[in-house]
């Protein structure tokens, strides 16, 4: 007798009749092949230790003397190398010293098979990161090369802790003296900034370095930090100075250069510091550096310093348009500034130039 069926079960994922459901798939990021360089005049050693280090996945290149592996060395990176001592034509010490001058990050393992404990510490004392006797067992050199290779990466690591830890700790001395500066006088709230901005953009165009730009930058930004050593006197005047008063008052280059140059970081910057007004013509001040003696981010500075003191407002007069400052920078130009630093100037939007004041105004 039939009986009654149920209602039929739902087909489950994955199983026949039912629906698949595509499970993702990830793809595992390549790891990066350590390119090592085997150094011997023994083609047994050569062979014998690229073909351990293959087997562990490590990309092999052999050279059987100094100067082939030297030839190989300029042309291609390697990531360590592993050199015998004993060579004929130019041993391994002597490859040591030539590489490890060159390619200072690279691990050097020196390898031989008359090994000395004072052996081992001269190579050290040359530069060598390890030492390997031979015969070697087939798992011994694998061990030796990542550990040179894990010693490495952890410098690494450590010098870019220290590095952005240095930087730090310059970005605070130098808000520092900002910050001292602004507060000693307040003219230069806003000036240091905007004339930074407008020495930045001449820097760029004239083509410096970004390492060059950086000091630059910060010579800019620390052109009147030796104001700081001016009385108040004198810096707080409300008329004009006597001529005595300029004496003091031009003091303040030597001075902020003095200030600067005993900062490792801003030993550069002090030079701008301290020629920021000296003319193309030699009649500025403090050394009265003409051409191109004077420093070129001084030079730029001079342009762009000029521009903002007629485009600003001061205590004896209202800011002036933008033509006058072109007008004087015009004028000016083979006396007072780099006739080349001038054209750049003039290559510039007035539009260009009041966006960049609205920048650094913020």
């Amino acid at each position: 007798m039939p009986t009654a069926a149920g209602p039929a079960p739902a087909p489950q994922p994955g199983l026949e009749g039912g629906p698949s459901l595509a499970l993702p798939t990830f793809e595992t990021p390549p790891v990066p092949c350590i390119r090592t360089l085997i150094v011997d005049d023994d083609p047994l050693v050569c062979a014998t230790f690229a073909a351990i280090l293959k087997e562990e996945g490590y990309q092999t290149h052999c050279a059987a003397s100094g100067a082939e592996a030297l030839e190989l060395l300029r042309h291609e990176t390697f990531d360590v190398m592993l050199c015998d001592i004993f060579m004929p034509g130019q041993s391994g010490l002597e490859l040591l010293k030539t590489v490890t001058a060159a390619y200072p990050d690279m691990p050097v393992i020196l390898v031989t098979g008359h090994a000395s404990i004072a052996m081992a510490r001269d190579a050290l004392h040359l530069g060598a990161s390890d030492f390997i006797t031979k015969p070697c067992t087939p798992g011994d050199l694998p061990i030796v090369v990542e550990r040179n290779l894990t010693r490495l990466k952890v410098q690494r690591k450590n010098a870019l802790r220290y590095k952005m830890a240095l930087q730090t700790s310059n970005e605070s001395v130098l808000d520092a003296l900002l910050s001292a500066l602004n507060t000693r006088d307040t003219e230069t709230q806003g000036h240091s900034e905007r004339v930074t901005a407008y020495t930045m953009e001449l820097a760029d165009l004239l083509g410096l370095s970004a390492e060059a730009i950086y000091h630059v930058e910060r010579g800019a930004l620390l052109h009147d930090i030796g104001k700081i050593g001016i009385p108040d006197r004198i810096l707080h005047k409300p008329g004009k100075l006597t001529s005595e008063e300029w004496v003091e008052m031009r003091k303040h280059p030597i001075i902020g250069y003095q200030m600067c140059a005993k900062i490792e970081m801003l030993q550069e910057a002090a030079r701008i510091v301290l020629h920021h007004h000296e003319a193309w013509d030699g009649s500025g001040y403090p050394t009265g550096l003409a051409g191109e003696a004077i420093p070129l981010g001084a030079r730029i500075f001079a342009v762009a310093d000029t521009l903002d003191a007629i485009t600003s407002d001061r205590p004896y007069r209202a800011a002036q348009p933008f033509k006058a400052a072109q007008e004087e920078i015009i004028r000016c130009c083979g006396r007072q500034f780099d006739p080349e630093v001038v054209r750049v100037f003039l290559s510039v939007s007035e539009a260009r130039w009041h966006y960049i004041r609205s920048l650094a105004d913020k």
